[in-house]
């Protein structure tokens, strides 16, 4: 749970009516950078001609402002005088009532707004003792006391590095009201932590340890913590089981997240395991933390700033008169992109295909780079990942069977492409 007091007040858009802007256009709007539904955004179009207006929200006031700067960036590149606003709104409390709910509080990707009053009631400490322990058997073995340890079974499921925010939101979810969460002191940073291996006892044991979390950025206004590891003590339907989360380390290769589930034997406890990994799944590749935004891989296997495995860039904008090429070749370069990227849904209606790529060929230092910038900065709703040639083989990992293929940069070999990622 990560709550931001008095910085983040309750904020809503306002879509209002014109008269002149196309249904259409509000139609792709209120699905690419608001995240709507097609059948939620046919409800605020008729809204909004009936009502003259139509409410997005509330969010926290940075994911407003995010959302209201993408709208307006949309409007502008379409030439339309579509007007969106930001207002500020009261949430009531949702666990009281009171009409001053004013604080968020992050609950895996869910927003609850609390007032001051049940804020501070969540802040004191339990009056309830918990038996403490000092190494993680000792704490499985209570968990799991009516279990042997030859009636046990856990189950693996690995994802790549990159999934660590998505995979944090939905573990926090997924497993956020635990009997108990522990951190785990890992001594060896070169091994990978295991459930067998938390399980050994004497000189091997491992200790509890206070959690530990890493700032990952995600190009918001602040980085997201995330566990370095974590041990899940849970209950469902009176079978108890463990959840570990930790980094699955490989020679030469970037980190990735290692889930693995303790339970029973049994039926209940495969029903149990299965149900909890395909929610994680789900929830993962339903996430949205990168998208519409411009990316690249950390090169560099010693990195320990608050990215692993992808650094979130924050370019500036890059005005069309500042592209140096003539205007006949940034007519056909806004065509065949900024234009194209909008058309895609009817492209899609007629058979067609929505890929497209363009590639740039000169010598160094001729504007290739400042024109994929342009491009990158002129396309809101769109994740852009910027990469080297080296690195094309590392995108097996970021990419499904059929996506198109990123930005890339070819050094000083004299040539850029681009493609942006589809929304």
């Amino acid at each position: 749970m990560n709550s931001m007091r008095g910085e983040n007040q309750p904020t809503q858009l306002v879509i209002h009516n014109d008269d002149d802007t196309p249904d259409r256009f509000v139609m792709d709007l209120l699905r690419q950078v608001f995240g709507k539904s097609d059948r939620e955004a046919t409800a605020l179009i008729t809204q909004i001609e009936q009502k003259e207006k139509a409410v997005c929200g509330p969010y926290p006031q940075s994911v407003a402002e995010a959302l209201f700067k993408s709208a307006q960036q949309s409007t502008e590149l379409a030439g339309h005088q579509l007007q969106v606003t930001l207002e500020a709104v009261k949430t009531p409390c949702e666990l009281c009532g009171k009409p001053e709910g004013q604080t968020d509080v992050r609950i895996g990707d869910r927003t609850v707004w609390l007032c001051s009053d049940c804020m501070r009631a969540a802040d004191e400490p339990s009056n309830e003792q918990e038996e403490d322990f000092d190494f993680a058997c000792d704490v499985l073995d209570w968990h799991l006391a009516s279990a042997a340890r030859s009636k046990l079974v856990t189950t693996i499921r690995q994802f790549p590095g990159h999934m660590r925010v998505d995979l944090q939101a939905a573990v926090d979810r997924l497993f956020g009201k635990a009997i108990r969460l522990v951190g785990l002191n890992e001594e060896q940073r070169y091994e990978t932590l295991s459930i067998p291996r938390l399980l050994k006892e004497g000189r091997y044991a491992i200790a509890i340890a206070p959690l530990q979390y890493s700032d990952v950025d995600v190009g918001e206004k602040s980085p997201v913590r995330c566990l370095d590891n974590g041990l899940w003590l849970c209950e469902q339907d009176h079978l108890r089981y463990a959840v570990l989360l930790c980094a699955q380390r490989e020679y030469s290769r970037e980190p990735g997240i290692r889930i693995e589930i303790l339970v029973p034997s049994g039926s209940a406890g495969a029903a149990l395991v299965q149900q909890c990994f395909n929610e994680l799944e789900e929830a993962v590749q339903a996430a949205r933390t990168y998208r519409g935004k411009i990316l690249s891989l950390d090169a560099d296997s010693d990195y320990r700033g608050r990215s692993r495995g992808i650094t979130v860039h924050r370019l500036p904008q890059v005005a069309r008169d500042e592209v140096i090429l003539p205007e006949q070749t940034l007519r056909l370069l806004d065509r065949n992109v900024l234009t194209f990227v909008n058309t895609r849904d009817q492209l899609r209606r007629l058979g067609q295909s929505t890929r497209k790529g363009i590639l740039l060929y000169g010598p160094p230092g001729t504007g290739k780079t400042h024109t994929i910038r342009y491009l990158a900065t002129h396309l809101p709703g769109h994740t852009t990942l910027i990469i080297t040639a080296e690195q094309i083989g590392l995108l097996g990992g970021l990419y499904e069977p059929g996506t198109p293929a990123p930005a890339v940069d070819g050094g000083d070999r004299g040539c850029r492409s681009h493609r942006p990622r589809p929304r």
